[in-house]
Protein backbone atom coordinates (compact mmCIF):
# COMPACT_ATOMS: atom_id res chain seq x y z
CA UNK A 1 0.00 0.00 0.00
CA UNK A 2 1.23 3.51 -0.84
CA UNK A 3 -1.15 6.43 -0.44
CA UNK A 4 1.25 9.00 -1.88
CA UNK A 5 -0.05 10.76 -5.02
CA UNK A 6 0.80 9.97 -8.62
CA UNK A 7 2.47 12.82 -10.49
CA UNK A 8 1.23 13.66 -13.98
CA UNK A 9 3.16 16.02 -16.22
CA UNK A 10 2.35 17.76 -19.49
CA UNK A 11 3.19 20.80 -21.57
CA UNK A 12 -0.25 22.20 -20.71
CA UNK A 13 -3.86 21.05 -20.36
CA UNK A 14 -3.62 18.07 -22.72
CA UNK A 15 -2.43 15.69 -20.02
CA UNK A 16 -5.77 16.13 -18.29
CA UNK A 17 -7.10 13.53 -20.75
CA UNK A 18 -4.76 10.98 -19.16
CA UNK A 19 -5.50 12.25 -15.64
CA UNK A 20 -9.20 11.80 -16.39
CA UNK A 21 -8.69 8.09 -17.14
CA UNK A 22 -6.73 7.62 -13.92
CA UNK A 23 -9.45 9.45 -11.99
CA UNK A 24 -12.23 7.32 -13.45
CA UNK A 25 -10.58 3.90 -13.31
CA UNK A 26 -8.63 4.25 -10.06
CA UNK A 27 -10.72 6.55 -7.85
CA UNK A 28 -8.66 5.78 -4.73
CA UNK A 29 -5.50 7.22 -6.28
CA UNK A 30 -4.63 10.86 -5.64
CA UNK A 31 -2.73 12.87 -8.22
CA UNK A 32 -0.65 15.99 -8.57
CA UNK A 33 -0.81 17.43 -12.07
CA UNK A 34 1.53 20.01 -13.54
CA UNK A 35 0.95 21.60 -16.95
CA UNK A 36 3.57 23.98 -18.31
CA UNK A 37 1.12 26.23 -20.16
CA UNK A 38 3.50 29.19 -20.04
CA UNK A 39 5.96 27.52 -22.41
CA UNK A 40 3.37 25.66 -24.46
CA UNK A 41 3.53 24.57 -27.23
CA UNK A 42 6.45 22.18 -26.78
CA UNK A 43 5.80 20.65 -30.19
CA UNK A 44 7.75 23.31 -32.10
CA UNK A 45 10.74 23.34 -29.72
CA UNK A 46 14.11 21.58 -29.95
CA UNK A 47 14.77 18.30 -28.22
CA UNK A 48 17.18 19.92 -25.78
CA UNK A 49 14.60 22.53 -24.80
CA UNK A 50 11.93 19.88 -24.30
CA UNK A 51 14.28 17.77 -22.18
CA UNK A 52 15.28 20.73 -20.02
CA UNK A 53 11.71 21.84 -19.42
CA UNK A 54 10.66 18.25 -18.66
CA UNK A 55 13.45 17.97 -16.10
CA UNK A 56 12.13 21.02 -14.27
CA UNK A 57 8.62 19.57 -14.17
CA UNK A 58 9.96 16.24 -12.92
CA UNK A 59 11.89 17.99 -10.13
CA UNK A 60 8.73 19.84 -9.09
CA UNK A 61 6.75 16.60 -8.84
CA UNK A 62 9.46 14.71 -6.98
CA UNK A 63 9.54 17.50 -4.39
CA UNK A 64 5.83 16.83 -3.93
CA UNK A 65 6.73 13.26 -2.85
CA UNK A 66 4.92 11.44 -5.65
CA UNK A 67 5.23 7.67 -5.89
CA UNK A 68 5.20 7.60 -9.70
CA UNK A 69 5.30 10.05 -12.61
CA UNK A 70 3.21 9.60 -15.75
CA UNK A 71 4.38 11.64 -18.72
CA UNK A 72 0.97 12.58 -20.14
CA UNK A 73 2.54 14.12 -23.23
CA UNK A 74 3.82 12.43 -26.37
CA UNK A 75 6.17 15.29 -27.23
CA UNK A 76 7.92 14.93 -23.87
CA UNK A 77 7.73 11.11 -23.85
CA UNK A 78 9.62 10.67 -27.09
CA UNK A 79 12.04 13.58 -26.85
CA UNK A 80 13.50 13.17 -23.35
CA UNK A 81 16.79 11.30 -23.06
CA UNK A 82 16.91 7.77 -21.55
CA UNK A 83 18.35 9.05 -18.26
CA UNK A 84 15.07 10.91 -17.65
CA UNK A 85 13.36 7.60 -16.96
CA UNK A 86 15.92 6.54 -14.37
CA UNK A 87 15.79 7.05 -10.61
CA UNK A 88 13.93 5.80 -7.55
CA UNK A 89 10.59 7.22 -8.73
CA UNK A 90 9.19 5.20 -11.67
CA UNK A 91 8.53 7.30 -14.79
CA UNK A 92 5.99 6.05 -17.34
CA UNK A 93 5.89 7.32 -20.93
CA UNK A 94 2.86 7.55 -23.17
CA UNK A 95 1.98 4.10 -24.42
CA UNK A 96 2.38 3.18 -28.08
CA UNK A 97 0.15 0.12 -27.72
CA UNK A 98 -3.09 0.77 -29.60
CA UNK A 99 -5.84 -1.30 -31.21
CA UNK A 100 -7.17 -0.50 -34.68
CA UNK A 101 -10.72 -1.09 -35.93
CA UNK A 102 -11.04 -4.22 -38.02
CA UNK A 103 -10.61 -3.63 -41.73
CA UNK A 104 -8.40 -0.54 -41.40
CA UNK A 105 -6.34 -0.08 -44.56
CA UNK A 106 -4.98 3.42 -44.08
CA UNK A 107 -4.46 5.20 -40.78
CA UNK A 108 -3.15 8.60 -39.76
CA UNK A 109 -0.84 9.51 -36.87
CA UNK A 110 -1.76 13.01 -35.68
CA UNK A 111 0.89 14.61 -33.49
CA UNK A 112 3.02 17.67 -32.89
CA UNK A 113 5.95 18.30 -35.25
CA UNK A 114 8.40 17.36 -32.47
CA UNK A 115 6.71 13.99 -31.94
CA UNK A 116 6.56 13.28 -35.66
CA UNK A 117 10.28 14.04 -36.00
CA UNK A 118 11.06 11.07 -33.74
CA UNK A 119 8.94 8.70 -35.89
CA UNK A 120 8.45 6.68 -32.68
CA UNK A 121 4.76 6.07 -33.26
CA UNK A 122 5.15 5.10 -36.92
CA UNK A 123 8.01 2.69 -36.23
CA UNK A 124 5.94 0.91 -33.60
CA UNK A 125 2.62 0.69 -35.45
CA UNK A 126 4.22 -0.35 -38.74
CA UNK A 127 5.62 -3.41 -36.97
CA UNK A 128 2.35 -4.18 -35.20
CA UNK A 129 0.12 -3.49 -38.23
CA UNK A 130 2.32 -4.14 -41.31
CA UNK A 131 -0.74 -4.51 -43.53
CA UNK A 132 -1.85 -0.92 -42.84
CA UNK A 133 -0.64 2.14 -44.74
CA UNK A 134 0.47 4.72 -42.16
CA UNK A 135 0.70 8.45 -42.77
CA UNK A 136 2.25 10.89 -40.31
CA UNK A 137 0.45 14.21 -39.90
CA UNK A 138 2.38 16.93 -38.05
CA UNK A 139 -0.35 19.27 -36.84
CA UNK A 140 1.19 22.73 -36.64
CA UNK A 141 -0.59 24.90 -34.10
CA UNK A 142 -3.35 22.47 -33.11
CA UNK A 143 -2.11 21.76 -29.57
CA UNK A 144 -1.50 25.48 -29.01
CA UNK A 145 -4.99 26.34 -30.26
CA UNK A 146 -6.56 23.82 -27.88
CA UNK A 147 -4.36 25.11 -25.05
CA UNK A 148 -5.58 28.64 -25.71
CA UNK A 149 -9.24 27.61 -25.88
CA UNK A 150 -9.71 28.56 -29.54
CA UNK A 151 -13.08 27.76 -31.06
CA UNK A 152 -13.93 24.62 -32.99
CA UNK A 153 -13.87 26.34 -36.38
CA UNK A 154 -10.32 27.58 -35.83
CA UNK A 155 -9.05 24.18 -34.67
CA UNK A 156 -10.77 22.20 -37.40
CA UNK A 157 -9.30 24.50 -40.05
CA UNK A 158 -5.81 23.67 -38.77
CA UNK A 159 -6.59 19.95 -38.77
CA UNK A 160 -8.01 20.21 -42.30
CA UNK A 161 -4.91 22.01 -43.54
CA UNK A 162 -2.52 19.43 -42.05
CA UNK A 163 -4.59 16.47 -43.25
CA UNK A 164 -4.71 17.83 -46.79
CA UNK A 165 -1.01 18.68 -46.89
CA UNK A 166 0.03 15.21 -45.71
CA UNK A 167 -2.53 13.26 -47.76
CA UNK A 168 -4.52 11.95 -44.80
CA UNK A 169 -8.06 12.84 -45.88
CA UNK A 170 -8.71 9.26 -47.04
CA UNK A 171 -7.83 7.47 -43.79
CA UNK A 172 -9.97 4.77 -42.18
CA UNK A 173 -8.73 5.44 -38.62
CA UNK A 174 -6.78 8.07 -36.75
CA UNK A 175 -4.31 7.88 -33.88
CA UNK A 176 -4.24 10.81 -31.47
CA UNK A 177 -0.52 10.95 -30.65
CA UNK A 178 -0.96 14.18 -28.68
CA UNK A 179 -2.92 14.31 -25.43
CA UNK A 180 -4.38 17.72 -26.30
CA UNK A 181 -6.33 16.38 -29.27
CA UNK A 182 -8.94 14.33 -27.35
CA UNK A 183 -10.04 17.62 -25.77
CA UNK A 184 -11.32 18.72 -29.19
CA UNK A 185 -12.96 15.61 -30.70
CA UNK A 186 -15.63 17.60 -32.52
CA UNK A 187 -12.98 19.63 -34.37
CA UNK A 188 -11.50 16.40 -35.75
CA UNK A 189 -14.99 15.01 -36.45
CA UNK A 190 -15.73 17.99 -38.69
CA UNK A 191 -12.81 16.99 -40.91
CA UNK A 192 -13.26 13.22 -40.48
CA UNK A 193 -16.98 12.67 -39.77
CA UNK A 194 -16.85 8.87 -40.16
CA UNK A 195 -13.32 8.16 -38.93
CA UNK A 196 -12.74 6.64 -35.47
CA UNK A 197 -9.82 8.04 -33.47
CA UNK A 198 -7.75 6.06 -30.99
CA UNK A 199 -6.68 7.65 -27.71
CA UNK A 200 -3.72 5.94 -25.93
CA UNK A 201 -4.60 7.39 -22.52
CA UNK A 202 -6.02 4.13 -21.18
CA UNK A 203 -3.04 1.85 -22.03
CA UNK A 204 -0.74 4.54 -20.62
CA UNK A 205 -2.54 4.58 -17.29
CA UNK A 206 -2.73 0.79 -17.17
CA UNK A 207 1.02 0.50 -17.80
CA UNK A 208 1.69 2.69 -14.81
CA UNK A 209 -0.80 0.96 -12.56
CA UNK A 210 0.61 -2.44 -13.46
CA UNK A 211 3.91 -1.33 -11.92
CA UNK A 212 2.20 -0.24 -8.70
CA UNK A 213 0.17 -3.46 -8.57
CA UNK A 214 3.28 -5.61 -8.91
CA UNK A 215 4.93 -3.69 -6.08
CA UNK A 216 1.78 -3.70 -3.92
CA UNK A 217 1.76 0.10 -3.91
CA UNK A 218 -1.83 0.91 -4.83
CA UNK A 219 -3.58 3.44 -2.61
CA UNK A 220 -6.17 2.39 -0.06
CA UNK A 221 -7.79 5.79 0.25
CA UNK A 222 -7.86 8.99 -1.72
CA UNK A 223 -6.46 12.32 -0.56
CA UNK A 224 -7.14 15.51 -2.53
CA UNK A 225 -6.03 16.02 -6.13
CA UNK A 226 -3.88 19.05 -6.92
CA UNK A 227 -3.58 20.77 -10.29
CA UNK A 228 -0.81 23.26 -11.09
CA UNK A 229 -0.24 25.31 -14.22
CA UNK A 230 2.51 27.78 -15.07
CA UNK A 231 0.02 30.04 -16.88
CA UNK A 232 -3.44 30.11 -18.46
CA UNK A 233 -5.58 29.50 -15.39
CA UNK A 234 -8.51 31.30 -17.03
CA UNK A 235 -8.82 28.38 -19.45
CA UNK A 236 -7.31 25.58 -17.35
CA UNK A 237 -9.33 26.00 -14.16
CA UNK A 238 -12.81 25.68 -15.74
CA UNK A 239 -11.56 22.66 -17.70
CA UNK A 240 -10.26 20.98 -14.54
CA UNK A 241 -13.54 21.60 -12.73
CA UNK A 242 -15.55 20.26 -15.67
CA UNK A 243 -13.52 17.05 -15.81
CA UNK A 244 -12.86 16.47 -12.10
CA UNK A 245 -15.33 18.55 -10.12
CA UNK A 246 -14.13 20.73 -7.24
CA UNK A 247 -10.33 20.61 -7.11
CA UNK A 248 -7.37 22.73 -6.04
CA UNK A 249 -6.05 24.63 -9.10
CA UNK A 250 -3.06 26.89 -8.64
CA UNK A 251 -0.48 28.79 -10.63
CA UNK A 252 3.16 27.90 -10.02
CA UNK A 253 6.57 28.80 -11.38
CA UNK A 254 9.39 26.60 -12.62
CA UNK A 255 13.13 27.21 -12.53
CA UNK A 256 14.49 28.53 -15.80
CA UNK A 257 11.39 30.34 -17.00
Amino acid sequence: MDNRPIGIMDSGVGGLTVARVLHERYPKESMIFLGDSLRNPYGERTRDEIARFAGEIKDFLIKKNVKMIIIACNTISFNVYPSFLEGPVPVVKMSLDITLPEGTKKAGIFATPASIRTHAHKKYVEKKFPEVEWVEVPCDGVAAAIEQGKDENFISALVQKAAKEYHALGIDAGYWACTHYPLAPSAFARVFPKVPFIDPALPTVEAGMAILQREDRLAEGKDRDEFYFTDGLAHAEPLVKRLFGPAAVEKTNLVGE
